[in-house]
């Protein structure tokens, strides 16, 4: 995963804003540059708001079309029912409703998780891919891990997500990086690599 040729290597988003964004418009998308794909839609998003965006409400003064528009992205969520911008703003809406204002109120929790993936054409991909954003861990962000960890050290088994933070914080010192950067680059990496599907949670031995 050399640093100079992916888009991933950051530590992810800090506001509620840019993940949802991410989240949502990462699906059957390039990721993209700086100004392109996903990362385009949130660089023209928090430009928007002049940078202040943890206040997941503010997508409520938008409408679907007048959001797409300022966005420059059109695509369609899968299953073509509306446009990712029209997603955005139904899924801001029902997570202000069960009191998501900014990151701080974000958890794995069930009625959170149901106001994303209750969204037509939204789904459990795009609440792990919210979550994984902001660096919330689940027991599916860190298989993935775990699943890149065995492919590079060839080894079947040897990490799961009850040892995955020690081998994470190996890497990050021996990269001079902080943990939240590798553990998200290699998880937004293998999200690609498989296809966006999440295996399942390793079983407990």
């Amino acid at each position: 995963m050399p640093r100079e040729t992916s888009p991933y290597w950051f530590s992810g988003w800090p506001d509620t804003e840019a993940a949802l964004l991410d989240a949502v418009f990462s699906a059957r998308a390039s990721y993209g540059g700086p100004t392109t794909g996903v990362r385009g839609v949130v660089s023209a998003w928090r430009t928007h708001r002049h940078g202040a965006t943890d206040d997941v409400a503010a997508f409520a003064a938008c409408d679907g079309d007048g959001l797409a528009e300022l966005l420059g992205n059109r695509q369609r969520v899968p299953g073509n029912s509306t446009t990712k911008a029209a997603a955005v703003i139904a899924a801001a809406a029902a997570l202000t409703a069960v009191g998501v204002r900014g990151a701080a109120d974000v958890a794995n929790t069930e009625p959170i998780r149901r106001a994303v993936v209750d969204v037509p054409g939204l789904g459990n991909r795009t609440w792990l891919c919210f979550l994984g954003s902001l660096g919330i861990d689940t027991p599916e962000n860190d298989a993935l891990v775990a699943t890149f960890l065995g492919d590079v050290t060839e080894t079947v088994g040897e990490f799961d997500a009850s040892n995955v933070g020690d081998a994470l914080a190996a890497i990050a010192a021996e990269l001079d990086l902080d943990v939240a950067t590798v553990r998200h680059a290699i998880w937004r990496h293998q999200r690609t690599v498989s296809g966006r599907r999440s295996p399942a949670p390793p079983r407990a031995a």
